[in-house]
């Protein structure tokens, strides 16, 4: 589902009485949550990240030239490369990202990196302002695996007394024959706290800090095990690595901003259906499509109902026939004739307002036993390759009677179309029993010039088989009983299956010639259809507007297969 769908469908929840204030309450709540989280309740944020964490040693090896670089090497460089072999080097990143400055009051429990066993050598900080660096350095106090203790912290767990050990180490190492067998009485520190910490809004700096592997360490791999603690009061402490991208602010921030679309999007189409329609005085005819006719007459008797000053005229004949009407309409005339044809419409001048998903239906005579067909069925009974229902179903012989529409019917032309891909078979009957225009004919076929008198032909002509618009072909099915709406492919006709693959559609046009003038009965006709009153009256009648509930196109009328 796409965002434009997932706004129209909250659109339709805002818009059922279901009450907008409550969600305009949720979107505003769910957008403020994050910002009053970050603002108001934990205002203070100090991200870390660890960006190196590894050895900094080298294997006297690879020192030399070729397979034989280990007789090559030079016997004191492999001395200095064993005593740094168990050295790595932690690199941590700390920064303020919020929106106040941190002071070491507040925090509830200082900030600390502990190394498991690896022992702190040495520390810097580095890419700090000056101020910045020596408060941090000044600060630093170093511990073993247990928590520092409470009591003021001597001067050997700081790092001047750290630094102080360091030559005492490193004469240790290079006095004995073996550095990885040197046994060092030094503290062992394992762990450095950040005190009296410091940072400004954005501030920013990296503590570097030198390990080596403990006594014990057998050689190998290097140890990378590392943990950090504290609590920041009014804030929070976060490990950069694993902020997610998808968090709890992100979800509710969306969730807000998508009901604050579909809020705005359905106040502005309550607005724009608030407004009564504006009442046109005078007379419109309606010609056309003999399909949609009779549901646009109900449409003009509601106008007219609202609007009594208003006399709108609907008269069904014939899409194609329709649109001839307009071509010679003078200047002065063309506001007071509108068309609807079963698809689109050709010709100079025209203007097209889609105005429903027309769908259509195979519909044949209840005692053929039929009600389902293929489109490769429906081919062969027009081209004269099934003859008889007895063909296509098992049962008795009944022979199969076509009832078409004439060459002035969009219904006609949307069958050849989207169903046979090929025109109709010429006209071989009258009375849709016997073939007495042309005896020599394949099939035989009559036409009826509406919609209804196709029906009444199929329910009355035993084995009969035709086509008409969806709504009306239902309609006769429950009245009468004697004509069958049959499934084509599978599916029945519904604006649903379209997607599915459901081939028997169209959309129904209203034509102008050209743009209506503002103030004319016309113009304020066709806004009228777009009102909620006209769409309610559409979907009563079974068909799907062109315009949704908030005032947007309909997908299926702005198909280029439409």
């Amino acid at each position: 589902m796409g965002f434009g769908e997932i706004v129209r469908s909250l659109a339709e929840v805002l818009t059922s009485g279901r009450g907008i204030v409550p969600i305009a309450v949720v979107a505003g709540a769910t957008i403020a949550a994050p910002l009053i989280d970050r603002y108001v309740i934990r205002r203070r944020r100090l991200l870390f990240r660890v960006l190196y964490n590894s050895k900094i040693g080298l294997s006297p090896v690879i020192l030399g030239d070729g397979h034989d670089g280990a007789a090559q090497q030079d016997p004191e460089l492999a001395r200095t490369v064993r005593l740094l072999e168990p050295l790595s080097v932690v690199v941590i990143r700390i920064r303020n990202t919020g929106s106040f400055d941190i002071r070491p009051e507040d925090f509830e429990h200082p900030l600390q990196f502990t190394f498991g066993d690896r022992v702190v050598w040495d520390a810097r900080v580095s890419e700090a302002r000056d101020g910045l660096r020596d408060v941090v350095r000044n600060g630093l106090e170093f511990f073993t695996d247990h928590e520092p203790d409470p009591e003021p912290v001597p001067e050997s767990a700081r790092l001047s007394g750290l630094r102080a050990l360091l030559p005492q180490r490193l004469t240790d190492f290079l006095r004995q024959p073996d550095p990885s067998a040197v046994r060092t009485r030094a503290p062992q520190w394992h762990g450095v706290q950040l005190g009296q910490l410091s940072l400004k809004r954005r501030e920013k700096f990296k503590l570097v800090v030198v390990l080596r592997e403990p006594d014990s360490w057998p050689g190998g791999t290097l140890s990378k095990e590392w943990a950090w603690t504290g609590r920041l009061g009014g804030g929070r402490i976060k490990d950069e690595r694993k902020q997610r991208w998808l968090s709890w602010p992100v979800i509710t921030v969306a969730i807000g901003v998508l009901l604050t679309g579909a809020l705005i999007s359905t106040l502005i189409v309550a607005a724009s259906q608030s407004a009564e329609p504006g009442c046109g005085t005078g007379s419109l005819s309606v010609h056309g499509s003999s399909a949609f006719a009779p549901i646009i007459d109900n449409v003009a008797h509601e106008y007219h109902r609202q609007c009594p000053g208003a006399g709108i005229t609907t008269r069904a004949t014939g899409s194609v026939s329709a649109v001839r009407e307009l071509g010679p309409l003078p200047p002065e005339g063309k506001d007071s004739l509108a068309v609807l044809s079963d698809g689109k419409a050709t010709g100079p001048d025209l203007v097209a307002q889609p105005v429903a998903v027309l769908m259509y239906s195979m519909v044949v005579n209840s005692a053929a036993g039929v009600d389902r067909l293929t489109t490769d069925q429906v081919r062969g009974i027009f081209g004269g390759r099934y003859r008889d229902w007895a063909q296509l179903r098992p049962g008795p012989s009944l022979p199969i009677r076509i009832v078409g529409r004439g060459q002035e019917s969009g219904t006609r032309i949307t069958f050849e179309h989207k169903v046979l891909s090929a025109a109709e078979p010429a006209l071989s009957s009258d009375d849709c029993r016997t073939a007495g225009r042309a005896p020599d004919a394949t099939v035989v076929r009559c036409e009826r010039g509406t919609t209804a008198e196709l029906l009444h032909a199929v329910g009355e002509t035993p084995g009969a088989v035709g086509y008409a618009d969806a709504p009306a072909a239902k309609v006769e099915s429950v009245r009468g009983g004697k004509v069958t709406v049959a499934q084509l492919d599978g599916r029945y006709p519904d604006a649903t299956s379209i997607d599915a693959g459901y081939r028997f559609w169209t959309v129904e046009y209203l034509y102008t010639k050209g743009v209506p003038e503002n103030d004319s009965l016309l113009k304020l006709f066709l806004d009228y259809l777009r009102s909620s009153t006209a769409r309610a009256e559409l979907q009563d009648a079974g068909y799907t507007p062109c315009v949704t509930k908030q005032g947007l196109p309909e997908p299926h009328c702005t198909r280029p297969d439409a």
